[in-house]
């Protein structure tokens, strides 16, 4: 059947994907998500671990230990916030910032690679596919939610 064919490439190429973004956070001493979070905080220097938590719409605690690890390897610095001692503002480190541009340089060429071989209008049509199938499963969830 032609969807389990494309349900198959689909799962080949985002297991390709995640493997070799997987090796380039390697060489910066990055875990997947890491990126996106020093990311935010390049952003929005001297946020809260909770401000963080509520854009991402998760939990501060879940963010604490990815926090922990990066001040660990001195992407991040925590400070205390002088208004309320119990609120640590974090900013990116020097390293932080340099190691986040070649990171996220790296990551643009994973995704640039992987669009190498198609035409403007493939990726085009790609996009738009990929955006159908999107609204397609936000809606059946949305349905689903709604049903509950």
């Amino acid at each position: 059947m032609e969807s389990d064919h494309l349900l198959e490439l689909t799962k080949k190429l985002m297991q390709l994907r995640r493997g070799m973004i997987r090796l380039a956070l390697t060489r910066y001493g990055l875990h997947p998500g890491q990126p996106e979070l020093l990311q935010y905080i390049r952003l929005h220097p001297g946020c809260s671990q909770r401000q963080m938590a509520e854009d991402a719409g998760v939990t501060a605690a879940s963010i604490a230990a990815s926090f922990k690890r990066m001040e660990n390897a001195g992407f991040i610095r925590r400070r205390a916030d002088t208004a309320d001692l119990r609120c640590n503002r974090v900013y990116l480190t020097e390293r932080g910032e340099t190691e986040l541009a070649y990171c996220m340089q790296d990551l643009e060429n994973i995704n640039r690679c992987m669009l190498a071989s198609l035409s403007a209008e493939e990726v085009h049509c790609l996009t738009a596919c990929l955006e159908k199938m999107t609204d397609c499963l936000t809606n059946a969830a949305n349905e689903r939610i709604n049903q509950s």
